[in-house]
């Protein structure tokens, strides 16, 4: 019966014309949405309806999917014959991890969540991606309105640790300023808002990089700034510890060029208050604050009262920010310089502390300090990262294994809300600049997280 059923399904495809595309139409748009912990990223129609068809579960790691009422009606073309695994009103209740595989659905996209990983169908990409075109997404129907507002999407993107020092400083000496960030720059791209946690003063003064510089006293010379407007960086996370290693003076040199090109920063500042003051944007009608502070020290690197430097944590003035911005329609999103730890799992201090601010109501809570990449924890309207990994650090899977291996998070915020979370797996090379992994690298990385989660 299922070769039959896929019989049909490829007859009725290689005879349908592309769905047509025009500026004026709109579209009902759906999406596969799996439990979080899906390495899967994209599947083809045979296998979409192995999924969907298959009474015992479909071979490789999506195993079912089932359909919602809406998207077995409208897609019709798609699913001819009453699918095995079901057709359920609110279809996203049976998305489920088991020792088999993934159990995933078929829903509309604006239905989806920060629990969900969101696997895109053959060449189709998401209506809020820029190269995203309908007339190849077999996903979208053709509708007198739509479920979904480009308009009101803010893809925002945050990163872990960058340190232009060091190995990355002669890098740049000898290769140029913006070589670190060359291949890592479409991701930039992608984005509307992005982030960078910058942890080394940008100083005129800084002696000049050398190859064999293994120091742990970070500044970064003014060519540093190139890589910033290379990407087009919208905030920097000022929180990192290394950030007054040659005293206050480097660190008032950086706010001021900060301040001269327009650069927007938070976690820091000229004296205490100013480093406490949150950061606003607005996006396609999306209202953000950002939060950040440093809890890890060491001591100097605070600011005082006449002395600039980072904003010390004080998580129950946190707390209470959180919850006064949320109230008043804010999306919250907190980024914290916490202490180092070269594992995958947090320790059960950091989960308390993260955890503390989500409940709060931050709608993102994220490690900046991580040197090593760590886990995460999807809610169905928050997300919590605790550790990034490094952007642009010299770590060469140094002190141990998995300092090269980086995420860099794209969050897909929707009307004032988190829709999706979206991880973009990257590999440092050369001591300087990283790159996205190949797919296999992917698959490695991604199974090992999810190993622990």
């Amino acid at each position: 019966m299922l070769k039959f059923v896929l019989f049909l399904q490829l007859f009725t495809l290689f005879f349908m014309k592309p769905v047509s595309a025009s500026a004026e139409e709109n579209y009902h748009y759906y999406t596969i949405a799996c439990p979080f912990a899906t390495v899967t990223d994209v599947i083809d129609m045979s296998e979409l309806w192995n999924a969907v068809y298959s009474e015992t579960g479909a071979p490789g790691e999506i195993q079912k999917i089932w359909l919602s009422e809406s998207a077995y009606e409208e897609l019709g073309d798609l699913f001819t014959v009453q699918p095995a695994c079901g057709v359920e009103k609110d279809a996203a209740e049976k998305i489920s991890l088991t020792e088999e595989g993934a159990v995933c659905a078929l829903i509309p996209l604006d239905e989806a969540g920060p629990s969900m990983k969101l696997v895109r169908l053959e060449r189709a990409y998401f209506p809020w991606d820029d190269v995203y075109n309908p007339e190849f997404d077999r996903l979208a129907v053709p509708a007198e309105t739509s479920n979904f507002d480009t308009n009101r999407v803010s893809r925002v993107l945050l990163t872990g640790t960058t340190a232009l020092a060091r190995t990355v400083a002669y890098k740049m000496a000898q290769n140029g300023t913006t070589y670190p960030a060359e291949m890592i720059r479409s991701v930039f791209d992608t984005a509307d808002i992005t982030h960078i946690s910058n942890e080394s003063s940008i100083w005129s003064l800084c002696p000049k990089p050398r190859r064999d510089n293994v120091s742990i006293q970070f500044c970064s010379g003014p060519e540093a700034i190139d890589v910033l407007d290379y990407l087009d960086v919208s905030v920097i996370e000022l929180t990192g510890n290394h950030l007054r290693d040659f005293d206050w003076k480097p660190f008032k040199e950086m706010l001021d060029l900060l301040d001269e090109k327009g650069y927007r920063y938070y976690g820091a500042g000229r004296n205490i208050d100013s480093a406490a003051e949150p950061l606003f944007l607005e996006h396609n009608g999306n209202r953000f604050v950002f939060l950040g502070c440093n809890c890890a020290g060491p001591e100097h690197v605070y600011a005082t009262e006449r002395l600039p430097g980072v904003q010390r944590c004080n998580f129950d003035r946190m707390e209470d920010e959180i919850r006064k911005y949320s109230a008043e329609g804010y999306l919250v999103i907190v980024t914290l310089q916490y202490y180092e730890l070269y594992s995958r799992k947090p320790s059960d201090m950091q989960k308390r502390d993260f955890r503390r601010l989500s409940d709060a109501g931050a709608v993102v809570v994220s490690g900046s300090q991580a040197h090593f990449p760590q886990i995460m924890a999807p809610g169905t309207d928050r997300f919590i990262h605790y550790g990034l990994g490094n952007l642009f650090f010299d770590q060469m899977d140094v002190p141990v294994k998995g300092t090269r291996q980086e995420f860099l998070d794209r969050y897909i915020f929707y009307d004032g809300r988190l829709l999706n979370v979206q991880l973009v797996t990257a590999l440092l090379t050369d001591y300087s600049r990283p790159r996205l992994m190949t797919d296999g690298e992917r698959e490695k990385f991604l199974t090992e997280i999810f190993s622990y989660l």
